[in-house]
Protein backbone atom coordinates (compact mmCIF):
# COMPACT_ATOMS: atom_id res chain seq x y z
CA UNK A 1 0.00 0.00 0.00
CA UNK A 2 1.35 3.39 -0.75
CA UNK A 3 1.97 5.86 1.70
CA UNK A 4 -0.60 9.05 1.62
CA UNK A 5 1.68 11.59 0.90
CA UNK A 6 -1.60 14.31 1.45
CA UNK A 7 -0.70 17.00 3.82
CA UNK A 8 -2.17 16.90 7.03
CA UNK A 9 -4.37 19.66 8.30
CA UNK A 10 -2.81 22.08 10.71
CA UNK A 11 -3.79 21.30 14.29
CA UNK A 12 -6.87 22.52 15.83
CA UNK A 13 -5.43 25.67 17.92
CA UNK A 14 -6.49 25.94 21.51
CA UNK A 15 -7.81 29.03 22.97
CA UNK A 16 -5.42 31.44 23.91
CA UNK A 17 -5.78 34.84 26.27
CA UNK A 18 -6.66 38.18 24.37
CA UNK A 19 -3.58 39.86 23.16
CA UNK A 20 -1.49 36.56 23.15
CA UNK A 21 0.16 34.98 20.25
CA UNK A 22 -1.64 31.47 19.15
CA UNK A 23 1.01 28.96 19.02
CA UNK A 24 -0.02 26.39 16.89
CA UNK A 25 -1.12 28.60 13.28
CA UNK A 26 2.22 29.87 11.83
CA UNK A 27 1.80 33.75 11.96
CA UNK A 28 5.43 35.01 11.20
CA UNK A 29 6.76 38.70 11.61
CA UNK A 30 6.40 42.15 10.06
CA UNK A 31 7.58 41.65 6.24
CA UNK A 32 7.67 37.62 6.79
CA UNK A 33 6.12 35.54 4.17
CA UNK A 34 3.74 32.95 5.73
CA UNK A 35 3.46 29.93 3.64
CA UNK A 36 2.34 26.35 4.21
CA UNK A 37 1.83 24.29 1.73
CA UNK A 38 -1.37 23.07 0.64
CA UNK A 39 -3.36 25.27 2.97
CA UNK A 40 -4.68 28.75 2.21
CA UNK A 41 -2.99 30.91 4.45
CA UNK A 42 -2.84 34.39 4.12
CA UNK A 43 0.20 36.65 5.51
CA UNK A 44 -0.78 38.35 8.33
CA UNK A 45 0.82 39.07 11.52
CA UNK A 46 -1.44 39.13 13.90
CA UNK A 47 0.81 39.34 16.81
CA UNK A 48 1.68 42.82 15.86
CA UNK A 49 -1.89 43.58 15.07
CA UNK A 50 -2.74 42.63 18.51
CA UNK A 51 0.57 44.20 20.35
CA UNK A 52 -0.65 47.99 18.41
CA UNK A 53 -4.30 47.38 18.92
CA UNK A 54 -6.09 49.25 22.24
CA UNK A 55 -9.81 48.24 21.90
CA UNK A 56 -10.00 45.06 23.76
CA UNK A 57 -12.64 43.99 21.52
CA UNK A 58 -10.49 44.86 18.51
CA UNK A 59 -8.10 42.53 20.12
CA UNK A 60 -9.99 39.39 21.15
CA UNK A 61 -11.16 39.76 17.34
CA UNK A 62 -7.74 39.33 15.96
CA UNK A 63 -6.84 36.73 18.57
CA UNK A 64 -9.99 34.49 17.19
CA UNK A 65 -9.06 35.21 14.19
CA UNK A 66 -5.10 34.27 14.35
CA UNK A 67 -6.95 30.47 15.51
CA UNK A 68 -8.83 29.63 12.85
CA UNK A 69 -7.26 26.37 10.81
CA UNK A 70 -6.65 27.09 7.40
CA UNK A 71 -8.59 25.45 4.45
CA UNK A 72 -7.03 22.46 2.30
CA UNK A 73 -6.39 23.65 -1.21
CA UNK A 74 -8.56 21.50 -3.59
CA UNK A 75 -8.89 20.68 -7.06
CA UNK A 76 -10.70 23.84 -7.70
CA UNK A 77 -8.39 26.29 -6.07
CA UNK A 78 -7.09 28.59 -9.23
CA UNK A 79 -9.13 26.59 -11.74
CA UNK A 80 -10.76 29.95 -13.39
CA UNK A 81 -7.35 32.08 -12.41
CA UNK A 82 -7.12 35.03 -15.18
CA UNK A 83 -9.96 34.42 -16.65
CA UNK A 84 -12.54 37.56 -17.14
CA UNK A 85 -15.48 37.44 -15.06
CA UNK A 86 -19.21 39.06 -15.72
CA UNK A 87 -20.85 38.92 -12.57
CA UNK A 88 -24.58 39.55 -12.87
CA UNK A 89 -26.97 40.38 -9.89
CA UNK A 90 -30.90 40.48 -11.22
CA UNK A 91 -33.30 42.96 -9.17
CA UNK A 92 -36.60 41.25 -8.31
CA UNK A 93 -35.73 37.94 -10.05
CA UNK A 94 -36.23 34.25 -9.32
CA UNK A 95 -36.15 30.63 -11.37
CA UNK A 96 -40.35 31.27 -11.97
CA UNK A 97 -39.19 34.07 -13.98
CA UNK A 98 -36.87 31.27 -16.29
CA UNK A 99 -37.82 29.11 -18.92
CA UNK A 100 -35.86 27.33 -21.63
CA UNK A 101 -38.27 28.99 -24.11
CA UNK A 102 -38.42 32.44 -22.51
CA UNK A 103 -34.96 32.89 -21.24
CA UNK A 104 -32.73 30.53 -22.98
CA UNK A 105 -29.38 32.30 -22.33
CA UNK A 106 -30.56 32.21 -18.25
CA UNK A 107 -31.46 28.78 -18.35
CA UNK A 108 -28.24 27.30 -20.07
CA UNK A 109 -26.10 29.29 -17.30
CA UNK A 110 -28.78 28.05 -14.57
CA UNK A 111 -28.53 24.43 -16.05
CA UNK A 112 -24.43 24.10 -16.61
CA UNK A 113 -20.96 24.85 -14.65
CA UNK A 114 -21.45 25.32 -11.17
CA UNK A 115 -25.03 26.01 -9.31
CA UNK A 116 -25.36 26.50 -5.99
CA UNK A 117 -28.47 25.82 -4.93
CA UNK A 118 -28.28 26.77 -1.12
CA UNK A 119 -28.48 30.44 -1.03
CA UNK A 120 -30.90 32.36 -0.12
CA UNK A 121 -31.77 36.10 -0.20
CA UNK A 122 -34.34 37.02 1.66
CA UNK A 123 -36.61 40.00 1.50
CA UNK A 124 -34.55 42.63 3.98
CA UNK A 125 -35.46 45.67 5.57
CA UNK A 126 -33.66 47.99 2.77
CA UNK A 127 -35.05 45.31 -0.02
CA UNK A 128 -32.83 45.54 -3.09
CA UNK A 129 -29.87 47.61 -1.11
CA UNK A 130 -29.66 45.03 1.52
CA UNK A 131 -30.11 42.21 -0.67
CA UNK A 132 -27.36 43.61 -2.99
CA UNK A 133 -25.10 44.11 0.57
CA UNK A 134 -25.35 40.56 1.16
CA UNK A 135 -24.34 39.10 -2.06
CA UNK A 136 -21.31 41.73 -2.40
CA UNK A 137 -19.79 41.46 1.27
CA UNK A 138 -21.29 38.47 2.34
CA UNK A 139 -22.94 40.00 5.27
CA UNK A 140 -25.88 40.53 6.86
CA UNK A 141 -27.12 44.01 6.92
CA UNK A 142 -27.67 45.92 9.86
CA UNK A 143 -31.43 46.65 10.50
CA UNK A 144 -32.47 50.49 10.71
CA UNK A 145 -29.67 52.27 8.59
CA UNK A 146 -28.48 51.72 4.82
CA UNK A 147 -25.69 48.85 5.15
CA UNK A 148 -24.59 49.20 1.62
CA UNK A 149 -24.37 52.70 1.81
CA UNK A 150 -22.79 52.81 5.23
CA UNK A 151 -20.05 50.25 3.63
CA UNK A 152 -18.50 53.31 1.77
CA UNK A 153 -16.55 54.45 4.99
CA UNK A 154 -15.80 50.96 5.49
CA UNK A 155 -12.15 48.65 4.42
CA UNK A 156 -13.47 46.17 2.49
CA UNK A 157 -10.19 44.35 0.70
CA UNK A 158 -12.34 41.25 0.06
CA UNK A 159 -14.83 41.93 -1.78
CA UNK A 160 -14.59 40.44 -5.30
CA UNK A 161 -13.70 43.94 -7.03
CA UNK A 162 -10.76 44.28 -4.35
CA UNK A 163 -9.70 40.96 -4.65
CA UNK A 164 -9.70 41.36 -8.45
CA UNK A 165 -8.22 45.27 -8.68
CA UNK A 166 -5.35 43.83 -6.73
CA UNK A 167 -4.37 41.30 -9.42
CA UNK A 168 -4.59 43.73 -12.42
CA UNK A 169 -7.96 43.51 -13.40
CA UNK A 170 -10.42 45.66 -15.09
CA UNK A 171 -12.94 46.14 -12.90
CA UNK A 172 -16.16 48.05 -13.55
CA UNK A 173 -19.57 48.12 -12.42
CA UNK A 174 -22.62 49.25 -13.75
CA UNK A 175 -26.69 49.98 -12.82
CA UNK A 176 -28.99 51.00 -15.39
CA UNK A 177 -30.76 53.71 -12.86
CA UNK A 178 -30.15 56.83 -11.31
CA UNK A 179 -26.20 56.47 -10.42
CA UNK A 180 -27.11 58.30 -7.14
CA UNK A 181 -29.23 55.81 -5.74
CA UNK A 182 -29.32 54.41 -2.64
CA UNK A 183 -25.53 56.24 -2.55
CA UNK A 184 -24.21 53.55 -4.97
CA UNK A 185 -21.67 56.22 -6.34
CA UNK A 186 -19.99 56.15 -2.92
CA UNK A 187 -19.84 52.87 -2.07
CA UNK A 188 -19.17 50.94 -5.40
CA UNK A 189 -16.17 52.03 -5.70
CA UNK A 190 -15.11 51.69 -2.12
CA UNK A 191 -16.22 47.93 -3.42
CA UNK A 192 -12.70 48.15 -5.89
CA UNK A 193 -14.94 49.40 -8.37
CA UNK A 194 -15.10 52.13 -11.40
CA UNK A 195 -18.70 52.36 -11.23
CA UNK A 196 -21.41 54.09 -14.25
CA UNK A 197 -25.03 54.39 -14.29
CA UNK A 198 -27.49 56.49 -15.72
CA UNK A 199 -26.52 60.12 -15.10
CA UNK A 200 -22.12 59.32 -14.90
CA UNK A 201 -21.66 57.86 -18.09
CA UNK A 202 -24.03 55.12 -18.47
CA UNK A 203 -25.99 56.17 -21.99
CA UNK A 204 -29.15 54.23 -22.79
CA UNK A 205 -30.97 55.06 -25.70
CA UNK A 206 -34.89 55.47 -24.28
CA UNK A 207 -36.47 56.89 -21.96
CA UNK A 208 -38.57 54.14 -19.77
CA UNK A 209 -39.13 52.50 -16.36
CA UNK A 210 -38.63 50.18 -15.29
CA UNK A 211 -34.98 50.70 -17.24
CA UNK A 212 -33.29 48.60 -20.19
CA UNK A 213 -31.10 45.98 -18.96
CA UNK A 214 -30.69 45.03 -22.74
CA UNK A 215 -29.71 48.45 -23.90
CA UNK A 216 -27.26 48.49 -20.34
CA UNK A 217 -25.52 45.38 -21.82
CA UNK A 218 -25.15 46.88 -25.12
CA UNK A 219 -23.72 50.03 -23.99
CA UNK A 220 -20.86 48.28 -22.09
CA UNK A 221 -19.92 44.95 -22.98
CA UNK A 222 -17.70 46.20 -25.80
CA UNK A 223 -15.63 48.28 -23.22
CA UNK A 224 -14.75 45.57 -21.28
CA UNK A 225 -13.16 43.36 -24.25
CA UNK A 226 -10.95 45.98 -24.81
CA UNK A 227 -8.78 45.06 -21.71
CA UNK A 228 -8.36 41.88 -20.31
CA UNK A 229 -8.02 40.24 -17.47
CA UNK A 230 -11.63 42.17 -16.52
CA UNK A 231 -13.91 41.75 -13.86
CA UNK A 232 -17.64 43.52 -15.08
CA UNK A 233 -20.72 43.55 -12.06
CA UNK A 234 -24.18 44.57 -13.45
CA UNK A 235 -26.95 45.41 -10.95
CA UNK A 236 -30.09 44.82 -13.43
CA UNK A 237 -33.08 46.66 -12.83
CA UNK A 238 -35.95 45.51 -15.49
CA UNK A 239 -37.77 43.44 -13.21
CA UNK A 240 -38.34 45.96 -11.08
CA UNK A 241 -42.03 45.91 -9.79
CA UNK A 242 -44.74 46.95 -10.31
CA UNK A 243 -46.11 43.80 -12.26
CA UNK A 244 -48.32 45.47 -14.76
CA UNK A 245 -48.28 46.00 -18.53
CA UNK A 246 -49.74 49.77 -17.90
CA UNK A 247 -46.80 50.46 -15.08
CA UNK A 248 -44.00 48.59 -16.24
CA UNK A 249 -42.52 49.31 -19.63
CA UNK A 250 -40.38 45.54 -19.63
CA UNK A 251 -43.90 43.94 -19.09
CA UNK A 252 -45.69 45.92 -21.97
CA UNK A 253 -42.71 44.81 -24.17
CA UNK A 254 -42.85 41.42 -23.78
CA UNK A 255 -46.48 41.19 -23.81
CA UNK A 256 -47.16 39.34 -26.46
CA UNK A 257 -45.00 36.49 -26.21
CA UNK A 258 -46.48 35.54 -22.32
CA UNK A 259 -50.33 36.04 -24.06
CA UNK A 260 -50.59 32.56 -23.96
CA UNK A 261 -49.88 31.97 -20.17
CA UNK A 262 -52.83 30.80 -18.27
CA UNK A 263 -51.68 32.97 -15.03
CA UNK A 264 -53.03 36.05 -13.63
CA UNK A 265 -52.03 39.35 -15.54
CA UNK A 266 -49.58 40.24 -12.62
CA UNK A 267 -47.62 37.02 -13.29
CA UNK A 268 -47.87 37.03 -16.80
CA UNK A 269 -46.20 40.88 -16.11
CA UNK A 270 -43.82 39.87 -14.08
CA UNK A 271 -42.71 36.92 -16.38
CA UNK A 272 -42.48 39.61 -19.38
CA UNK A 273 -39.70 42.09 -17.88
CA UNK A 274 -37.64 39.41 -16.67
CA UNK A 275 -37.10 38.11 -20.42
CA UNK A 276 -35.47 41.79 -20.53
CA UNK A 277 -32.47 40.16 -18.66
Amino acid sequence: MEEDESPSPPPEPSPTKSGTQPTDQPAGGAGETVQQAGWNVMEIDFQTLIEGESDPVLQDMHTYFSQRPATEKNEYTGLFQGKNLIWIVAEGFTTYAMTEETTPTLWKLAHSGFVFENYYNPLWGVSTSDGEYTILTSLIPKSGVWSMSESAQNYLPFTMGNQLCSLGYVTRAFHDHDYTYYNRDQSHPNLGYYFKGVGNGLELYSDAWPESDVEMMESTLTDDRLQSPFHTYYLTVSGHMNYSFQENSMSAKHEHEVGHEDMSEEARAYLACNMEL
